[in-house]
Formats: C-alpha cells, structure tokens, sequence
C-alpha cells in the first residue's frame, strides 16, 4: 500500500547588496538538473524562519536575517527511498545577508552554489514554484526600496531592517 507523508520544510530568498545591486544565492542539487533556492525540512521544535536561516547556512554558506514571510509553495512527489507519495509545503523567507560566503556550502547535499541578480534568479530556477516565490521577492524589493535601497514600512521589519545594517 502506498503511503502519503507530510513534510513541512522553510527557505530564503538571501538579499546580498553589492554595490548597486541585489545578488541572491542560487543552489544546483546534486546532478545538476535542479537549480533553485536554499530550503529544507524543519527539524523537531524549529520555526520556519529558523529553519530557513539554518537551511541557508547549510545549504549556500551564509547567514541571514529575516525580513519577512513571501509565502507558500505546496507540491508532491515520490520519494524512492520510501517508496512513498510526499506532500511537501515549503514557506519562503525574505532575508537580508549578515555573513558567510559560498565556499561553506555542504558538498553532500549541494553540487554548486552561485550568486545572480535578483532580476535574472527567476530565468534560471527550475521550478515554477520558486520562480513564484522570486516573483514575490522582486515585488517587495520594489515595495520597499528607495534611492537604491530599501525603506520598510512596517515597523518590526524596520527594526529588524535597522538593526541588520547597523
């Protein structure tokens, strides 16, 4: 009998400010047909942010703080492994760059990592999904930016904004 599980899992869309522009890390999977954004499983009592911070770190060798949700993406798939179904939601992350470099990704779940505009990340990720989720990180980007660089609104993720730059 086939089985059905449910897999929560949390991912960053990074914002790396160089110069004038914004650069995002992009992760290839091992075998190299699969380009897209840094995400994993939640592991036992971890927010989704948090696991988005940790997943960014293991997976692309950075450190990020989070601005702010993006949203959802739900699909299924066969996990061979298991020989089950899986029904994945993965909740996406806006978050600002703090450290690292992409020399400290995992090698044994990442094949490469790359830096790209955030204009052009969207051409480049294989899935529709995500390529949604880049769409909603170029919205806010837009939102919140103003001569160059971003103004929030809100005011928590303005603290949060500030506080990161400072």
């Amino acid at each position: 009998m086939k089985t059905l599980r449910h897999e929560r899992s949390a991912g960053g869309v990074l914002l790396i400010p160089v110069g004038e522009r914004l650069l995002v890390p992009l992760i290839t999977v091992p075998g190299g047909d699969v380009v897209g954004l840094p995400k994993g499983r939640l592991e036992q009592g971890e927010s989704g942010a948090e696991a988005a911070i940790r997943e960014m770190r293991e997976e692309a060798g950075f450190t990020g703080l989070v601005i702010e949700t993006l949203g959802t993406i739900s699909y299924k798939f066969w996990a061979q492994s298991e020989k089950s179904r899986v029904s994945k939601s993965v909740e996406f992350f806006l978050m600002l760059y703090r450290a690292g470099s992409p020399a400290r990704f995992s090698v044994t779940e990442v094949e490469n990592v790359r830096l790209v505009p955030l204009e052009q990340a969207e051409s480049l990720i294989t899935h529709d999904g995500e390529k949604a989720i880049l769409r909603a990180a170029r919205r806010r980007v837009r939102d919140l930016s103003a001569d160059g660089w971003m103004v929030v609104d809100d005011r928590p993720a303005r603290a949060r904004l500030t506080a990161a730059i400072a």
